[in-house]
């Protein structure tokens, strides 16, 4: 079980993000941007968060040209992903070390995409801080 306070710093998100993760015994790949969106299309709005996390953290298993093809065929992604839970003994009574992980990625993507939100509307750029312009 992964153990850390409920809410985290800035700096405690972005380090704990930076920071290879293992589930078992497989080193999980970053949360980059592929993989949240890949995650979020696999995902389903009426489904469990046991589901969602089993999607979630499976996608993390994969090298990025693996989810950009697991996507092309979004029921054989989730069949893969639940064999792969499976294999590593989840299920109905073993889910805490995949739940926890899951929410643990899902704190630190909170906290770190919250750092550069500064004025603005919804719909609105936000406000200039006086760093350089975005491309």
């Amino acid at each position: 079980m992964i153990e850390e306070d409920i809410e985290m710093t800035t700096d405690q998100a972005l380090i704990s993000a930076l920071t290879p993760k293992r589930v078992g015994e497989i080193t999980l790949e970053p949360f980059s941007l592929l993989r949240q969106v890949i995650a979020l299309d696999l995902c389903r709005r009426s489904s469990s968060v046991f589901f969602n996390a089993i999607m979630t953290v499976w996608v993390c298993t994969l090298k990025s040209s693996e989810a950009l093809a697991a996507h092309e065929d979004i029921a054989a992604a989730q069949l893969r992903a639940f064999e792969w839970a499976e294999a590593q003994g989840y299920s109905m009574t073993n889910y805490e070390p995949i739940l926890e992980f899951y929410k643990r990625l899902n704190r630190e993507l909170s906290t770190t995409t919250q750092v550069g939100i500064r004025g603005g509307n919804d719909g609105d750029a936000p406000k200039n801080d006086g760093g350089p312009a975005a491309p």
